[in-house]
């Protein structure tokens, strides 16, 4: 019995006025923090299932994700490939036909 109070008063110093300090301080700011670490990672809400916020957006509003692709689908077809440039026939010679009867005040 002697040796078991001798080792476990030997075990406590050791805990309490160790060589690195406080261990038990140490101990329970080790679990504070995991604690803590826990409760924030349970807090966290579940991942979306969208891949970008337009997705989400439109599910939000109850709009159909495959007919908005396919309109825009119709309205880039719709663009043509190369730019036309048309220039009116009857350019102003100068700044001041354009601003003819044109008040600013």
């Amino acid at each position: 019995m002697t040796e078991y109070v001798v080792v476990l008063v030997f075990g406590v110093m050791v805990l309490t006025i160790g060589p690195g300090g406080d261990v038990l301080l140490d101990l329970l700011g080790v679990i504070n923090d995991n604690h803590q670490g826990y409760s924030y990672a349970a807090s966290l809400s579940t991942l979306p299932q969208f891949d970008n916020l337009g997705e989400y957006v439109l599910d939000a509003n109850g709009e159909n994700i495959t007919a908005v692709e396919n309109k825009l689908n119709q309205l880039y077809n719709s663009v043509p490939a190369s730019p036309t440039f048309e220039f009116p026939s009857d350019i102003p010679p100068s700044v001041n036909d354009i601003t003819d009867g044109l008040s600013f005040f």
